[in-house]
């Protein structure tokens, strides 16, 4: 397991955000802006204008009127009490939905979550995505399959890129149902964590940015929608083994469109909901609780693993060896019978004198043996120590030490052999 920068809780949801081009993606980058100055209750519930920021891509033309009212929307999270993780600053008028989903086996990433939010007439709209984690080992031991979330949460993608993220993970699940889409264009958005005064308000993390315009038709109308992410640099964590585990996660992703070519004339109002969002510490402060005790979990679960294949190495080779005992013994057995066979065929003669019984206790590989009691029977000569209680119940051995007495109840005494002529 390995320790994540200070930033990880805070986007763990969908620390999500919009850095908005001025243009379509393609077009270069757009000129740096302040957000639209609007009056209202903000993200937080207070009432507040929103001041100009340096570097932000968020343009300044075609705000909306400077009297929009806000209302605070919470993405409430049902599984831990409802309690709210998150919210986000939409017009009064507007609706939004949202889910957020446990799976509190998955160690690295346990939530999946998505915000959307939408016009009264369903016109445009802003959606956040949740953060996603992808896991990868180094090259001579890496045979997972590509593309599959495993049990930690995380999916499984060898040196994925940022686009790459983009169109697999965020643009293709999220509208599979969207006709004739195409990828217009995309360009480098690196500062959009700085957008997110909330979720990183010292200092944002490092890395890479992208925003990408597509185009589609949803039930008939053509609909332009831009797609952003960021990907940190990725980590790597030297695992058991003698391995190396990679890292990397596509976090801030969220989109925002409208139909009708009215996504310029919207783009301020979406891009100001989108960077309104922040994390409820409360919610914070339990889901780390929580996270970590998965983490304890999963080191105790490998640490028993490693523990299991040092004993299942042991057993192995007791057992291998107890193997190659038992194959000597028998190698032996052999070779002694095919002595004695040979003996017998050399020595045999209708003049020997060994009887009919002599011969039958050969073949059977018995001999008589006497109990106590002066009882007679036939043991077999695989042991060279017999043991009886006299009742019938018997014990054998080829340790000149053993003792029945000490672990059997009833008595027991050492037979001997029959004397001939008995």
């Amino acid at each position: 397991m390995n320790r994540r920068p200070a930033y990880w809780l805070a986007i763990v949801v969908f620390g999500s955000g919009a850095v908005c081009c001025s243009n379509a993606c393609a077009a270069g980058p757009a000129p740096g802006a302040g957000a639209p100055q609007q009056t209202g209750v903000s993200a937080a519930g207070a009432a507040k204008s929103a001041p100009a920021k340096a570097n932000s891509a968020v343009p300044a033309k075609g705000a909306p009127a400077p009297h929009t009212k806000f209302r605070p929307y919470d993405q409430i999270d049902r599984q831990l009490d409802g309690i709210a993780a998150n919210r986000i600053a939409i017009p009064v008028d507007w609706k939004a939905d949202s889910y957020l989903r446990w799976n509190l086996n998955a160690y690295y990433n346990p939530i999946q979550g998505q915000i959307h939010a939408e016009s009264p007439d369903g016109e445009s709209w802003v959606d956040l995505y949740g953060l996603e984690m992808f896991v990868w080992l180094d090259r001579a031991h890496d045979r997972a399959p590509w593309g599959v979330r495993d049990r930690s949460g995380a999916i499984h993608h060898p040196n994925i890129s940022l686009p790459e993220a983009m169109v697999r993970y965020v643009i293709a699940p999220n509208r599979r149902n969207a006709r004739n889409l195409r990828i217009l264009g995309y360009r480098p958005v690196n500062n959009l964590p700085r957008a997110f005064t909330h979720i990183f308000p010292n200092e944002a993390p490092r890395g890479n940015g992208i925003c990408m315009r597509v185009q589609y038709e949803l039930n008939g109308s053509p609909v332009d929608e831009e797609f952003y992410g960021f990907m940190p640099a990725t980590n790597a964590i030297p695992a058991q083994n003698n391995t190396t585990e990679y890292q990397s996660s596509l976090m801030l992703a969220h989109s925002i469109g409208a139909k009708s070519g009215k996504l310029e004339s919207v783009r301020p109002l979406l891009g100001f909901i989108a960077t309104s969002n922040e994390m409820n510490p409360a919610w914070v402060e339990q889901y780390q609780q929580i996270h970590q005790a998965q983490q304890r979990q999963e080191q105790q679960n490998i640490a028993q693993s490693w523990a299991n294949i040092a004993i299942a190495k042991q057993l192995s080779a007791q057992t291998h060896a107890s193997n190659e005992a038992s194959i000597a013994r028998a190698e032996a057995g052999l070779a002694q019978n095919r002595a004695q066979q040979n003996a017998a065929r050399s020595s045999f003669s209708p003049g020997a004198t060994q009887g009919p019984d002599g011969f039958d206790q050969y073949l059977r590989g018995t001999e008589h043996m006497q109990d106590q009691f002066g009882v007679v029977s036939d043991q077999y000569t695989d042991y060279n120590y017999h043991w009886t209680d006299g009742f019938g119940r018997y014990a054998h051995s080829d340790d000149p030490n053993f003792d029945p007495n000490r672990i059997l109840n009833g008595g027991y005494q050492q037979m001997t052999p029959v004397r001939p002529g008995r």
